[in-house]
């Protein structure tokens, strides 16, 4: 009996040492929901001008203002929403920008928390170039730019063309009177129509991820973007460039399909350390509508007498042209990527990867023409030749390998060393053309002896990168770093057979006290190139002819491209990140990149120097939680100087009146300040910002040997200002009133007034117009589309009304 109440009472006592039994808190049922619609109205209210021309003096145009975005006014709507299981495994989210107009954008996530994750976009992005054009053609936007009926023959007859084999023949390709031009301006601006200038993309896009398992991570992705609207392209009907020119809104209908699959694995090595290993595919395909477009010649009609050509003795000009359009190609990819913990406190990565590019469409026509004039005299016609291939049988192979080693050798040193190949090999045949087509009306050899034979380029390089990195912790106040760097390509096909570049960098990060952070880095760097000859690299390959006529065709031997040249690179960055006042951050950049190019001004041509420096301040002050100030400015200053000549490779480069050289300077000042401030706590908030951009660039020549300057110059300095202001009021509604209106969320009410001007003044397009050059700075027939013009002045007005619940 009492060995009984002994045991039980043990027993007794271990059961009271255990923990009481708790009941599981329930998990939580059903969906939560969040959702946000915003819907508005925008008016512009100082009635800014759309297509205004600089050349004609008809104000600003929009199209600047609407480049990238689409904010023209009338009603607007987006808004997003999120919704999820309470339990926290399923998610599901969207939003919707502008909705239905050029930049709108939706998208979808769908989630379940660490297994499978969706997302399905699609947006529009446009790009406006004109909002201003003025063109003759009809058909814009599909590939045969067509003029009304009758007007090449009544241009054709107001500038005095004639017709092949006729006598004495004048026009088109002369100077014409002033009284023809003014005829033909006439004509022209009586049959002129409005076209915007710009395309659209737009894109769909959509990602699959499944991590069926720790171990396992599964991706796929697909996009298609298809492009479509216009473009500028000039267009020259003759054989030289002093006869009819035209300036042509080229279509653009294309679609790029770009596509992957990967699979990475991440596992446990022998050595008992993590591992991953990665393998992927990755797609892509080019398909054009269109192989070429057309288009009708303004001063010579179809059926035009004789041969159906229209000509002077110097100019031929046929009726029609045909332009080339961007091939159809593809891509296929594979890759693979290592990663590995290795002993000794390192880690090892590694990719590999391999791509297979490919062009095979079928060549266009030399001409569109049936005869082509086939001697100087314009006196007999003759068969065009056909081209002597059928594609380009475009084959390009990529292979890259990368690797990195980093290394932790003490507590306080890191080291990285990597290494890089990159091999870009063109396997594309290069092709002869023994005869060829200048612009659908010569034939090559009778243009010029130095145009024929010609032979395709396949240029051809590997790549490759070595360095090493050594970081040094010393104490929590210094990070240290000293960095290598080497690079080399071979080329195939170019004027040098080999660059080298040897660099060297340090770096530091200094946190002397707890409200100053100092980093600052300076890298030099010295490429030198090995046997520069662009003739038995590509002039001699490219121009076979040894004939000393057909050299004109070949750059001068004393050129030397800013790629391959030697240089000396310096380029250096500077930030502080000062805490000078309880919640006052000032943060002072700087940064330099200075390049230069080993060109002798008595031996070599080229570009000489590349000069960039930065200066810059940023002060950001947080008041209260509700009201921030942020006030920056930056300059910017370019400076680039070069040597040229109109020489030709068969001409003196430095001979008076040839060797020149440019001087171009730019410099960027932009000035900015933010202003958010909490009116009324969690009710009314403002903020108000204004940023103004100047910029200047000035460009001076003169030539070296005769002292004289160039006939256009010096070029008058091109500025611009862009200047912007925002102010904007966001108030939320009375929660108790909006209850009470039966809203069971809250409503926001946002007021926007923006300002926005750019003034830009460019030498170089002011003038440009839809007819003729002046007689006295121009000769032949050149029509314009007027289309650029950079300048707006907007002033618009955003009111909408938010919903949340």
């Amino acid at each position: 009996m009492g060995v009984s109440i002994i045991a039980a009472g043990s027993f007794a006592a271990r059961a009271a040492d255990q923990p009481m039994p708790v009941k599981a808190a329930p998990v939580e049922e059903g969906w939560w929901y969040k959702q946000y619609i915003e819907i508005g109205a925008r008016a512009f209210i100082n009635d800014p001008n759309r297509g205004g021309i600089k050349a004609k003096g008809t104000g600003d145009s929009l199209a600047g203002f609407y480049e990238y975005r689409d904010l023209r006014p009338g009603p607007f709507a987006g808004g997003w929403f999120a919704t999820g299981t309470k339990n926290g495994l399923w998610e599901i989210d969207g939003h919707a920008k502008n909705v239905g107009y050029d930049d709108q954008a939706y998208e979808l996530n769908v989630s379940k928390a660490g297994e499978q994750y969706f997302t399905f976009g699609w947006d529009q992005t446009p790009h406006v170039y004109s909002t201003s054009a003025l063109t003759i053609y009809n058909g814009v936007g599909t590939n045969a730019l067509t003029l009304p009926a009758g007007l090449s023959q009544l241009l054709f007859n107001t500038a005095g063309c004639v017709a092949h084999p006729n006598a004495a023949p004048t026009g088109c390709g002369a100077t014409p009177s002033a009284a023809t031009a003014a005829n033909i301006n006439t004509v022209i601006n009586n049959n002129l129509h409005q076209n915007d200038i710009g395309i659209r993309r737009d894109t769909a896009s959509l990602e699959y991820r499944i991590t069926p398992n720790d171990a396992w991570d599964i991706r796929v992705n697909y996009s298609n973007m298809h492009r479509f609207g216009t473009q500028v392209d000039g267009v020259n009907f003759t054989n030289t460039a002093s006869g009819v020119v035209a300036q042509v809104p080229k279509p653009v209908d294309d679609n790029t399909q770009n596509y992957g699959a990967s699979g990475e694995y991440v596992g446990t090595s022998p050595w008992n350390q993590k591992y991953n290993f990665k393998v992927g595919y990755t797609g892509s395909t080019y398909t054009d509508k269109w192989d070429n477009y057309t288009v009708q010649n303004p001063f010579c009609p179809t059926g035009a007498p004789g041969a159906g050509f229209c000509a002077n003795s110097a100019n031929p000009s046929a009726p029609l042209a045909l332009m080339s359009l961007w091939p159809s190609n593809s891509a296929n990819g594979f890759n693979g990527t290592l990663g590995a913990q290795l002993p000794w406190n390192s880690r090892y990565m590694s990719t590999v990867s391999y791509t297979m590019m490919r062009q095979n469409d079928a060549f266009n026509p030399f001409t569109i023409s049936p005869t082509v004039f086939t001697n100087a005299a314009l006196t007999t016609t003759g068969a065009p030749p056909g081209v002597p291939f059928g594609s380009l049988n475009g084959d390009i192979n990529t292979l890259l390998v990368n690797n990195v080693l980093t290394t932790q050798v003490t507590p306080t040193l890191k080291n990285k060393a990597t290494y890089r190949y990159y091999d870009f090999d063109n396997g594309t045949p290069q092709l002869p053309f023994a005869q060829w087509v200048v612009n659908d009306v010569q034939l090559a050899s009778v243009t010029s002896s130095s145009f024929t034979p010609v032979t395709s380029l396949s240029m051809g390089y590997t790549k490759q990168n070595g360095g090493d990195e050594l970081v040094w912790n010393p104490t929590r106040q210094w990070n240290l770093g000293i960095a290598y760097g080497w690079e080399r390509y071979d080329w195939m096909r170019e004027s040098a057979n080999q660059t080298n570049e040897n660099s060297a960098k340090v770096f530091a990060d200094w946190k002397p006290t707890d409200t100053v952070t100092a980093r600052g880095s300076w890298l030099i760097a010295q490429r030198t190139y090995n046997n520069y000859d662009y003739l038995a690299g590509i002039g001699a390959i490219q121009w076979t002819s040894t004939a000393a006529a057909s050299l004109a065709t070949r750059t001068v031997t004393a050129m030397r491209e800013f790629y391959l040249n030697n240089r000396d690179r310096n380029q250096a960055k500077f930030s502080v990140d000062w805490e000078a006042l309880p919640r006052l951050t000032i943060t002072p950049t700087a940064g330099l990149l200075y390049d230069d190019y080993s060109v002798d001004p008595a031996s070599q041509l080229g570009l000489n120097t590349s000069h960039m420096w930065q200066a810059g301040i940023e002060a950001n002050y947080l008041a209260n939680p509700d009201t921030t100030v942020l006030v920056s400015y930056m300059f910017q200053h370019y400076r680039q100087f070069l040597t040229t000549s109109t020489a030709t490779g068969t001409g003196n480069p430095f001979a008076a009146g040839s060797e020149y050289f440019a001087n171009v300077s730019d410099s960027i000042h932009t000035l900015a300040a933010w202003l958010n401030y909490g009116a009324i706590p969690d009710r009314l908030w403002l903020k108000f910002g204004y940023t103004v951009a100047f910029s200047l660039d000035s460009q001076s020549d003169d030539r070296f040997l005769s002292g004289a300057g160039p006939s256009s110059g010096p070029y008058p300095d091109v500025k611009n200002v862009w200047q912007r202001f925002d102010a904007i009021a966001k108030y939320k509604l009375d929660p108790d009133w909006v209850h009470s209106m039966g809203w069971k969320g809250d409503v926001y009410a946002k007021l926007q007034y923006a300002w926005e001007r750019n003034s830009m003044s460019n030498w170089a397009i002011d003038v440009m117009n839809t007819y003729m050059f002046n007689v006295s700075s121009s000769t032949g027939y050149m029509t314009w589309l007027a289309y650029d013009n950079p300048n707006y002045n907007v002033q618009m007005i955003t009111a909408s009304l938010g919903f949340a619940w």
